[in-house]
């Protein structure tokens, strides 16, 4: 396997929210350009048929995704108040692996 490791995490936003949310994933966006540091990875959010966002970020290794866990964490209490909680209380549905080579 390969080192290179990916994370998708789905956020659903309030009704009535989604500009709001939207703007927030902009900051995400800005942040996450600043901690590259020269290193190469791919971040991009969609939106999918039930009105959810979704992140898919690839990253060159795990120690980079921890690196920014606290930065992501921080964002994501930015933005708590626009989200739904999923069944399980959680503000996000998420996972992350490595490629397969």
């Amino acid at each position: 396997m390969s080192e290179e490791i990916w994370t998708i995490i789905k956020y659903k936003p309030k009704e009535g929210c989604e500009d709001e949310f939207v703007e927030g994933l902009k900051r995400l966006e800005k942040m996450i350009e600043k901690s590259k540091a020269g290193q190469e990875f791919q971040n991009k959010f969609i939106k999918i048929d039930s009105g959810e966002y979704v992140q898919i970020v690839g990253l060159p290794n795990l120690e980079s995704l921890l690196d920014g866990q606290i930065e992501g964490l921080d964002w994501l209490d930015s933005v708590d108040h626009l989200l739904e909680y999923y069944e399980d209380d959680s503000r996000t549905e998420a996972f992350s692996g490595f490629v397969i080579d």
